[in-house]
């Protein structure tokens, strides 16, 4: 949807690589040396899920200060990291006023609320006002006001706190789940962050038709190479865990081995459930 926004406004956007820390900074100056934004969701990148490392948002903000550019940091799902400290967040970081940080309660709370949150630089308010006048000059008073009690009596930190010990819990069990039943046929490994883990598929493998065949067997696993913008360097399911409950895991999971193995033109393993 990003995407879709920033070419609907008339902006040409360009893809930039990602490693292991994150959205390469040196890559997408190489690409687009006069770039005006870039956009990033360094808590957990979409769908690879990886964490942009220190190093790397410091270049991003030295990028922005001296090209005089802006980042927009979509805050996605930083709420939800399982293991060691949050990294402070670009906006955070920021002492010249080129970060647009960006948020949304749907992940958090549900998505019928319909609340997003924007902290803008100084030098964008009257810009952003003007926009979001013309944009949706209505959003609901009361729901506001009840999300500004719900935050501020300690609820939603309390909510926070219970959803991340259920999440981290089904993630466990949907990596042992995977493992005991595919192997090295769909390799996963373990998020720090997030709500869905990527299981790998060996080289060849036609993921987007393995996830034909798992949608019809009634398991949502979308193809990895749908997401890339130009030719797919890898093949892949993107495997959502946090609307599934624990019990619910397993029989998804057996039911996922079918297509997959099937997908890989193997016989289909009936031992392990």
């Amino acid at each position: 949807p990003t995407r879709a926004v920033l070419v609907a406004a008339g902006a040409r956007p360009v893809a930039v690589p990602v490693d292991d820390e994150g959205l390469s900074v040196i890559e997408g100056r190489r690409l687009e040396p006069a770039a005006r934004l870039i956009a990033v969701s360094p808590s957990h990148q979409f769908p690879l899920g990886i964490t942009m490392s220190l190093q790397r948002r410091l270049e991003l903000l030295d990028w922005a200060r001296a090209a005089g550019g802006f980042v927009l940091e979509d805050d996605y799902d930083s709420e939800y990291r399982y293991a060691g400290r949050p990294l402070a967040a670009l906006q955070g970081l920021d002492r010249d006023g080129r970060v647009i940080y960006v948020g949304t309660m749907s992940k958090v709370m549900f998505p019928g609320l319909r609340v997003g949150y924007m902290v803008v630089p100084e030098q964008l308010i009257d810009a952003f006002l003007a926009v979001r006048a013309l944009v949706d000059a209505h959003p609901s008073s009361i729901a506001q006001a009840a999300l500004v009690d719900f935050i501020g009596e300690g609820h939603l930190a309390a909510h926070i706190r219970r959803m991340r010990a259920l999440y981290a819990e089904r993630q466990a069990l949907l990596v042992g789940a995977i493992r005991e039943r595919l192997g090295e046929r769909l390799a996963v490994a373990p998020s720090a962050a997030g709500m869905h883990l990527v299981g790998w598929l060996p080289g060849g493998a036609e993921d987007r038709a393995i996830a034909n065949a798992a949608a019809e067997a009634g398991v949502e696993a979308p193809a990895l190479s749908s997401y890339y913008h130009g030719p797919a360097a890898a093949r892949g399911l993107l495997l959502g865990y946090a609307g599934v409950p624990g019990p619910a895991i397993g029989p998804a999971v057996a039911r996922l081995a079918l297509a997959v193995e099937r997908g890989l033109g193997r016989e289909p393993d009936r031992s392990a459930g």
